[in-house]
């Protein structure tokens, strides 16, 4: 095989590739993958340059293949059968295919400083994929393509829907900047909502996410509960709550991203 022919723009060629290999692709896996090259270069203008790129869910490498050759890059597919198939293609040395789940894979075994987080993240996995950029200190940065119900509860204020624990995280942790919206019609097999690409930023935040997230779960475990209640069932001091004038009958919802650090800090001071 030639390095051309490889062309991930081609839903025609997937086609036959796939059913050549036999690869069926997962609806639950999210193998939605992208064919718009114009999409694909769009993207890959954004990555920092000179940073070496970790790519979650490496697909068909629409976007792994357009990546310079001043950025190593490190791609984790989880599909056996994708990562044979893209084995058999002569790639630029730059690239290097990893069959790895991300959410069993610690990216500190590649032994780098900074490593540029890159992903079309399928939905199933959004949650702690993002946890885990936010857990590991080696992503400092990073783009990713995620679901319009997704990106809603990342950035969802109290009281709007969807409004929880990831979107206390990720207000906490990150600076979340939505780019720009993909639409479902440049993805192979084609979803059925369209999708948003996202930068992510970490900010210095100086606590433990882990800590944070467990906290959180506790209180959001019980939505339907007054957050005075929810404390009491959880041994928590009510007079946090007394401190920061938070009235007792607040459900958690109702409690901003910035409340509920002060309520953290102030409990585990």
């Amino acid at each position: 095989m030639s390095p051309i022919e490889l062309n991930p723009f081609s839903p025609i060629q997937l086609k036959k590739l796939f059913a050549d290999t036999g690869i069926r692709l997962s609806k639950a896996r999210g193998q939605n993958y992208l064919i718009d090259r114009n999409t694909a270069e769009r993207i890959v203008e954004l990555v920092a340059p000179g940073i070496p790129v970790f790519e979650v869910g490496t697909g068909m490498a629409a976007l792994t293949i357009l990546l310079p050759d001043a950025n190593p890059v490190y791609s984790l597919e989880i599909d056996a059968g994708v990562h044979r198939l893209l084995s058999g293609f002569p790639l630029p040395v730059h690239i290097h295919l990893i069959h790895a789940d991300f959410l069993k894979y610690d990216p500190a075994e590649l032994n780098l400083p900074e490593l540029f987080f890159l992903s079309n993240l399928p939905y199933s996995i959004s949650g702690e994929a993002v946890k885990r950029f936010i857990e590991y200190p080696v992503f400092k940065r990073g783009l990713v393509m995620i679901q319009k119900e997704f990106l809603e509860k990342m950035t969802a204020r109290p009281g709007m829907p969807g409004y929880g624990v990831m979107s206390v995280l990720c207000q906490t942790f990150l600076s979340v900047r939505q780019l720009f919206p993909v639409s479902r019609k440049c993805f192979f097999p084609e979803p059925s909502v369209d999708s948003f690409v996202v930068s992510l930023t970490k900010k210095k935040a100086r606590l433990q996410q882990s800590a944070v997230k467990d906290f959180l779960s506790a209180c959001f475990g019980m939505k339907r509960k007054t957050i005075g209640n929810n404390f009491k069932k959880s041994g928590i001091p009510l007079d946090a709550l007394d401190a920061l004038c938070i009235p007792h009958s607040a459900r958690p919802e109702e409690i901003t991203p910035e409340q509920w650090i002060c309520l953290y800090r102030r409990i585990h001071s």
